[in-house]
């Protein structure tokens, strides 16, 4: 019987053996097949990683993670492809456009173009993930301190199958819970990896990778392949995109309106730029926002001009259309903006002095930079939106004509629209990104959308008296003296047949004191005021006046008191129409200016 047990042993580590020898080759063929499938995906600022699939036509798509590409920055495919004698190189592919995106799933469909899918190895899609089952995740490290730059491949097994949440990416916020088809898995996903495939034993796609699921405890996630396979589903054939009808752009902008640019300036924060906003804009309002918070740091007064690079640039954009950068400059904005840096800058302070000599001292201060500009980077998406579309705080009507097709290669359309209550065309310029319809916030040159046209105002528009009131409200002038304060503002508007203006400007404050302690002064009321003259010329549907001498004091009480009276005068001042109020941006010549609206 012993030559039995010898025998069925040797029988079954044969089999055992086999049974390894041929799951070792069934993984290796599938290490192999990810590998021809499998590409790098490059952009200026950051890299990913996506994967060959059959799409609808006989060109060539690649899965990745929407956010990777999501930035507007040229895209580009890199695969890397095995040579004789251990040789390899890299193809690159520089020609590619995103044809569907989910910004819910973080999932985006890449094309080719002009290249054939029978060029590379597509990797086929699972029904669906399975609990327990092991897999393989494909990516490429984005570390510097990666082993290898190449493809890497981390194993593990499918944890359990969950709802992700939709998160806000620029502002980490949970949009909707259990809303996203996932997978938890215990491969290591790194940096890099992010829409990469994460593929089964049969290797098959199960999930695209994400680098971490911060709703179940910071666990590694994939996206399943059910909505990989449902965006897929809407990718239209190369050349059957539909370029974009009058009723397809009237549907966008009174979508705009009614979903954007209504929202109160507390929601803006909350609205997604994706959503209306082509993302080939982006890079270029990235740069705006850096060039508009360099001057803005700049209170310095120049000796020719007497102003500061902030009221420089707030005096600028004042004569733009409409109400500029108004969420931008909102005080609940300046507020977020200015806790942002302060922290930041205890941080970069603690921490650099933990820095060691020679280190980069810099490296934190880039850091903390960006995330303020991040916080910044929607209300001025916002701003250049009701900009673009001449907005004035209310929905207007919409009617379009003319759809012209002005770069077929980058899909980019202008439409010529009228908006109730404007009795002049507006040009409005449109692009189709992932094959949704997206308002553009600059025109073909690069400029911001509708600066190009010439405004008209006439000087009736103007002329006349105005008036701005402030209600009574508590205020505390310091050293223990309570009160409570109201504000009448006149504005007298003349203009000559040259267009030569004059503005007279005249501001009145009343006190009531309301506490035991009374200004030095005296008295239970006090009026208190100044007066100050502009002269300028209307220009481009806008007045820019210069103050030519020193303001004067007004009301009773204004000489003796002149201490208690906070108002500075201004060094200038822009006088814009704005639907049917006055608005004045006025400014000391150092601060940014403030807007104060009046009305006839």
């Amino acid at each position: 019987m012993l030559w039995v047990s010898l025998v069925a042993a040797v029988v079954g580590t044969v089999v055992l053996v086999s049974v390894v020898l041929l799951v070792a080759r069934r993984g290796a063929a599938h290490a192999g097949a990810a590998a021809r499938s499998v590409v790098r995906v490059v952009l200026a600022s950051q890299t990913g990683t996506g994967f060959f699939v059959a799409g609808p036509d006989s060109q060539a798509y690649v899965v990745t993670a929407q956010h990777v590409v999501d930035n507007g920055e040229r895209i580009l495919v890199e695969r890397t492809v095995d040579g004789p004698n251990g040789s390899h190189w890299t193809e690159a592919y520089p020609d590619t456009e995103v044809v569907a995106f989910d910004p819910d799933a973080d999932l985006a469909v890449i094309r080719l173009v002009g290249v054939r899918a029978d060029h590379f190895a597509s990797l086929p899609l699972a029904s669906q993930p399975v609990s327990d089952e092991a897999i393989l995740s494909y990516g490429f490290p984005a570390s510097s301190l990666a082993a290898r730059s190449g493809m890497v491949s981390k194993p593990g097994k499918v944890l359990s199958l969950v709802k992700f949440s939709v998160v806000d990416r620029r502002t980490g916020e949970i949009l909707r819970s259990d809303a996203v088809d996932g997978l938890l898995v215990s491969s290591e996903i790194e940096p890099g990896f992010s829409g990469g495939p994460t593929c089964n034993e049969r290797g098959e796609v199960v999930g695209v990778n994400v680098t971490k699921d911060t709703v179940h405890r910071a666990q590694n996630g994939a996206v399943s392949v059910a909505a990989v396979r449902a965006l897929l589903a809407k990718v239209e054939p190369a050349g059957h995109a539909k370029e974009p009808t009058p009723e397809d752009v009237k549907a966008l902008l009174t979508r705009i309106q009614s979903e954007y640019l209504l929202l109160p300036i507390d929601k803006r924060w909350e609205a997604r730029e994706d959503e209306f906003v082509s993302a080939s804009d982006l890079p270029r309002t990235t740069e705006m926002l850096t060039a508009i918070r360099r001057l803005e740091d700049d209170t310095s007064r120049d000796p020719k001009t007497k102003l500061s690079g902030q009221a420089m640039l707030g005096l600028v954009l004042a004569r733009l259309p409409g109400r500029p950068l108004e969420t931008y400059t909102d005080r609940s904005t300046r507020k977020a903006l200015a806790d942002c840096e302060l922290r930041e800058e205890s941080l970069k302070q603690f921490f650099g002095s933990l820095a060691k000599p020679g280190g980069d001292s810099d490296a934190l201060a880039d850091v903390t930079s960006g995330r303020c500009s991040a916080l910044a980077f929607r209300p001025l998406v916002w701003d250049m939106t009701a900009m673009a579309l001449r907005w004035e705080g209310k929905e207007r009507g919409v009617s379009v004509g003319k759809v012209e097709n002005v770069d077929p290669e980058r899909h980019i359309y202008r439409a010529s629209v009228r908006f109730d209550g404007i009795d002049y065309l507006v040009d409005v310029w449109l692009a189709t990104d992932g094959g949704r319809l997206r308002l553009k916030l600059f025109d073909r040159d690069g400029r911001p959308a509708g600066l190009g046209l010439v405004q008209t105002t006439p000087a009736s528009a103007f002329s006349g008296t105005w008036h701005r009131t402030e209600p009574r409200t508590a205020h505390d002038f310091g050293r223990g003296v309570d009160a409570d304060m109201d504000t009448d503002e006149t504005l007298v508007v003349a203009i000559g047949t040259d267009g030569g203006a004059n503005v007279t400007h005249q501001l009145r404050r009343h006190v009531y004191f309301t506490g035991r302690r009374r200004a030095a002064c005296g008295g239970s009321t006090l009026d208190l005021g100044i007066e100050q003259t502009f002269h300028g010329t209307l220009q481009d549907a806008s007045i820019v006046g210069f103050r030519k001498m020193d303001a004067k004091a007004i009301g009773v009480d204004m000489p003796r008191c002149y201490g208690l009276f906070t108002y500075t005068p201004d060094q200038e001042a822009v006088f814009k129409r704005v639907g049917d109020r006055l608005v004045m941006y006025r400014t000391d010549g150092v601060a940014f200016p403030e807007a104060a609206e009046f009305e006839r």
